[in-house]
């Protein structure tokens, strides 16, 4: 009976040292996506050919600053877009690129997924050098 207790006793300690530690862990914040990264949705994925076509997503902080500058010259008042949630088969509004892309980098992505790319500027048509689905 000794043993037993002193068993329920460990296991109560470890379960209420783990709570304690869960709650002062600090809130996970979404960090922006370091210089030379772009978001998109993919559109075409060519695999035989080594390409990729992503449709680039305007960038929704841009268009709020242009529709407000618009108010103040025009005087009229104009409302900012609002950032809807898309999923992935709605369509960007961006242009379309076309891009090569390594094999192993294009199995990690399907059409219709939204993704975080990088670039790299040298070569026509331009090379994506990481490439993750959001």
């Amino acid at each position: 009976m000794r043993l037993v207790k002193i068993i329920l006793t460990g296991s109560a300690l470890a379960i209420a040292g783990a709570t304690a530690h869960a709650q002062k862990t600090p809130a996970i914040k979404e960090t922006p996506p370091p210089a030379g990264t772009h978001k998109g949705l993919v559109t075409v994925v060519d695999r035989l050919n080594g390409t990729i076509a992503i449709r680039t997503e305007p960038d929704a902080a841009k268009d709020a600053a242009k529709a407000a500058d618009g108010a103040k010259a025009g005087g009229e008042k104009v409302e900012a877009p609002k950032a809807e949630a898309t999923k992935p088969e709605a369509k960007a509004d961006g242009p379309t690129e076309q891009f090569k892309i390594d094999l192993k980098l294009s199995e990690t992505v399907h059409a219709g997924d939204k993704v975080k790319y990088s670039v790299s500027e040298s070569g026509d048509p331009k090379t994506i050098t990481k490439i993750e689905a959001e």
